[in-house]
C-alpha cells in the first residue's frame, strides 16, 4: 500500500454521517451488512481478471470496488482500489496489490461493527 494510504482512515466518518442522515437505522444497518459481500465480490472479480492476464478487466473490477467502497464510506479500501485502477503499470503488479487489498478488506470488515455502533448511537 502506498504511504499516502497508510494515513487514510478505514472509514470516512463524514460519508458515514451522510449515510446516517439519508437512511433510517434499519436501512443503514442492512446496507452496511452488505459491505463484506459486495466488496468481496469485486475483489474476487479482480482476482479472476488477474488470473486471466487481462489488465483492463482488473482495472474495471477495481473501478467497481472503488465505487462500492466509496458508497459505504470504506475510505482506505476505496483508495487502494483507485490505485489498482489507475496506477498499476502491468499485470505483474496485480498479485502484490491483491494481497494488500485482501489485508485492507479484512481490516475494514473487522472494524465494521464498531463503525455501525457509532453510526447508530
Amino acid at each position: 500500500m502506498s504511504e499516502r494510504l497508510a494515513d487514510v482512515p478505514l472509514f470516512d466518518d463524514p460519508q458515514i454521517a451522510l449515510l446516517r442522515e439519508a437512511l433510517d437505522e434499519e436501512d443503514l444497518a442492512a446496507m452496511m451488512a452488505e459491505l463484506p459481500s459486495a466488496s468481496g465480490a469485486a475483489i474476487e472479480a479482480i482476482g479472476v481478471a488477474a488470473r486471466s492476464g487481462n489488465l483492463a478487466d482488473v482495472q474495471r473490477a477495481a473501478h467497481v470496488l472503488k465505487g462500492v467502497a466509496s458508497s459505504f464510506g470504506a475510505a482506505r479500501l476505496a483508495g487502494l482500489a483507485r490505485e489498482i485502477e489507475q496506477e498499476l503499470r502491468g499485470i505483474h503488479e496485480v498479485p502484490e496489490s491483491l494481497a494488500r487489498l485482501a489485508e485492507v478488506a479484512e481490516q475494514t470488515w473487522a472494524h465494521l461493527p464498531a463503525v455501525m455502533g457509532r453510526a447508530l448511537a
